[in-house]
């Protein structure tokens, strides 16, 4: 098993660590869960063991550990889609030793995937005794030790002053043996507490291993009962099931329900003294032409505010600025600062404000406000969101501008030079032991800690590399960007894997062991990058140098915006495979070539579909479908699942069964979990297997993604006004 996480494009931290993290923001940040939904101890929302009928609020997501011997589990739910949840498990049995000869593994462990899926909501026909109604299944991938499948109904009563109750009952097959049903039981007086009680048809007699661990002796069909305290976001439930004691703790976390984990508190005006207006007089027309202080005034408050990359003109009424910035979130709320600061210093002539947002040299978006004094009024808190809404336009980049103060500079280097030493030079960021210097144009030096971890290796159930990665980017000019970034293990234990690959494919990536154990320092990435924007929703990008660790070469790539809901793109890969040391090459080469078509589904706010079809890295033939889901709070989870030619038939694939790469990847925007807003993200990536089929390069600049993240997701969410005032209320869902 694999596991990555990188900060923007940088490793940071792995996927435990990223957990436990997650688990204490959640602490003081997350509302609480429904009350009648709570994860049993195999994940899916039930009762004690026995899943129910009943779904849990559309992105709510779960995360706990169970104990009842001889198991021990550490589980995440999510619910993914209104209508399905979906779990990851890890188990450990206790006394079963996981390999024989082989201590240094210790205990057995098993990892498991389940759904639940809802066919009935409740009340569902305006029918008040209707209960809602699910299928799903335990343990459907690998080894399926645990394999359940079930059918369930749950119905909520209302007894008045005396609460409510929760009835489930339901039927199983395989591990849950027959019928199965439960209460959940909660006084009005007493909310935060809940009285549990099922008749759990779990066959542990057949688990395996079930003679060594005493559970043969266990028979489905007894009652289980079980006392439930919610705290916040914590959920602890105490339990006696099949003369056993257990217990389960739960911590909810609501992806869809808020926008910021942690308010940006400390986020300030751009005026003096942290105001958000400024008293200073505006020029006329005439004053904006003949004296250049306005102008350099204007753009030592645009650097001062983060902003980069700045263009400004004004011509004939009307004021037109390009402006780029890592420092927020929404690329919204960095117009709505760059709106304040130039109508504090745009002449009194200006009828329209055009603010085109840039990511990475090239544009994107543009807000075009036409009506200037409902945005004056708007940030005087005198106009209502709906007015300016009605007051601006929002529309795709044009390379050659629309009005003629887009096609102008009323700037020129030496003016930027003066301004940004006059706004204090080089800003510095820092946050989640992420440390950033950038200068107005962009360059950046970024210093963070990287992890790295492969689970489940016979030699070891974790094994990681902790290290530190500092990074370079130097922006030429033009979308011109030289890239570089050197790595540093401090701790690591990846070098002590001495199993060799079993692959019979070229190793383009299941030889990582021999990456950790040929040195400790790596130069990760050297390159240049070249991005155009060549026409209006049409982007193109040149690459060549080292991409990633294992993999070298040149490329190319051109992405098409369709303007609606959808967006396709086109790479070609030329590429040799890295020595292990980093120093040179190995005589391994291919290419890749892929074709990737993207659309935004209707049905659920925030779902995306992908598939990439062409040949990848170990010369197989296949296509990449990926599903992913962006919440409110930004949090962005996806599934992969790649199906090619390769036939990895050796373990864990099979002659009759090949393997194929599958996965999950998350990516949090760090600015929900701040008190200052941050365009910086965490992602990481999770697989069953380091395998090389079904496997592609590391991207030096994926245009698609630049462009999502950068302006589309803003754009579409909502009026595209987003946190544009940072007034409160712009932030709620």
């Amino acid at each position: 098993m694999r596991s990555t996480l990188t900060v923007g494009r940088l490793p940071f931290l792995g996927f435990s660590l990223l957990a436990i993290f997650l688990l204490l923001v959640a602490l003081g940040a997350a509302q609480r869960a429904a009350a009648s939904e709570s994860p049993t101890s195999l994940g899916l929302t039930g009762l004690i063991n026995m899943p129910s009928g009943r779904m849990a609020e559309d992105g709510m997501l779960y995360m706990g550990f169970s104990r009842s011997a001889p198991y021990g589990a550490a589980y995440g739910v999510m619910q993914a889609l209104p209508g399905l949840q979906v779990s990851g498990r890890y188990t450990r049995i206790s006394g079963v030793q996981g390999f024989q000869n082989n201590t240094d593994y210790g205990s057995y462990k098993d990892k498991a995937f389940g759904f639940k899926l809802r066919l009935l909501p409740e009340n569902a026909f305006g029918l008040g005794w209707m209960p809602e109604v699910s299928v799903g299944a335990e343990d459907i991938h690998g080894t399926a030790l645990f394999r359940s499948e079930f059918i369930a109904a749950t119905k909520r009563v209302d007894l008045g002053v005396l609460g409510n109750v929760d009835a489930t009952v339901g039927y199983g097959r395989k591990r849950i043996d027959g019928p199965y049903a439960g209460l959940r039981y909660r006084h009005k007086s007493l909310p935060s507490w809940a009285l549990v009680a099922e008749y759990d048809r779990t066959a542990y007699n057949r688990d395996p291993f079930a003679a060594s661990t005493g559970l043969s002796n266990r028979k489905p069909g007894r009652l289980g009962v079980g006392l439930e305290y919610t705290w916040g976001a914590l959920t602890l439930q105490a339990t006696r099931n099949q003369d056993q004691y257990g217990f389960n703790l739960s911590l909810a976390l609501p992806l869809q329900g808020t926008r910021s984990f942690v308010p940006n508190i400390n986020e300030a005006g751009p005026f003096a003294g942290g105001a958000w207006a400024s008293a200073a007089p505006r020029p006329t027309a005439a004053q904006w032409e003949t004296d250049r202080q306005f102008r350099q005034n204007l753009l030592v408050a645009l650097h001062q505010e983060g902003l980069r990359n700045v263009r400004v003109a004004w011509h004939n009424g009307v004021m037109s600025l390009s402006v780029s910035s890592n420092r927020y979130r929404y690329a919204s709320r960095g117009v709505g600062r760059a709106a304040r600061i130039a109508m504090a210093y745009a002449p009194f002539e200006t009828q329209t404000l055009e603010i085109t947002w840039e990511t990475r040299g090239v544009a994107g978006m543009t807000w075009t406000f036409f009506d200037v004094p409902t945005l004056q009024r708007y940030f005087m808190g005198t106009a209502t969101r709906s007015e300016l809404a009605h007051a601006v336009t929002l529309s795709y980049a044009n390379p050659n501008g629309r009005f003629e103060a887009s096609r102008r500079n009323d700037l020129n280097a030496m003016l930027d030079e003066l301004a940004f030493q006059q706004s204090a030079g080089t800003n510095f960021d820092w946050g989640l032991a992420r440390v950033q210097f950038d200068t107005h144009d962009q360059t950046s030096f970024t210093l963070a800690p990287s992890f790295s971890s492969i689970l489940n290796d016979p030699s070891g159930i974790f094994k990681y590399d902790l290290g530190l990665t500092a990074a370079l980017d130097v922006n030429l000019g033009q979308g011109l960007w030289f890239e570089g970034a050197v790595r540093a293990s401090v701790l690591e234990t990846i070098s002590d894997i001495s199993q060799q690959s079993n692959s019979t494919l070229p190793h383009v990536r299941s030889d990582a062991p021999l990456y950790r154990q040929a040195s400790r320092y790596k130069l990760d990435r050297l390159l240049l990058n070249q991005l155009w924007h060549p026409s209006q929703r049409v982007y193109t990008r040149a690459s060549f140098g080292l991409y990633e660790e294992m993999f070298g070469g040149f490329g190319a790539q051109a992405l098409y915006l369709s303007g609606g809901r959808w967006a396709a793109d086109v790479s070609v890969d030329i590429l040799r495979q890295r020595n292990y040391k980093g120093t040179g090459f190995l005589s391994y080469r291919t290419h890749q070539i892929m074709a990737s078509g993207h659309y935004r589904l209707p049905w659920v706010d925030g779902l995306t579909a992908t598939v990439r079809a062409g040949r990848f890295l170990a010369g197989d033939l296949g296509a990449r479908f990926e599903l992913t889901r962006t919440f409110k709070s930004g949090l962005e989870v996806g599934v992969w699942y790649t199906h090619t030619n390769g036939n990895d038939i050796t373990s864990p694939g099979s002659p009759g069964n090949p393997y194929q790469d599958k996965g999950v990847f998350v990516r949090i925007p760090l600015g929900t979990l701040l008190t200052n807003d941050s365009g910086a993200s965490a992602s990481f990536s999770l697989s069953p297997w380091n395998r090389d089929v079904g496997r592609m390069v590391n991207s030096p600049a994926d245009l698609y993604q630049m462009a999502e993240k950068g302006w589309l997701e803003n754009a579409r969410d909502g009026d595209g006004l987003r946190g544009i005032s940072d007034i409160p209320p712009e932030d709620t869902p």
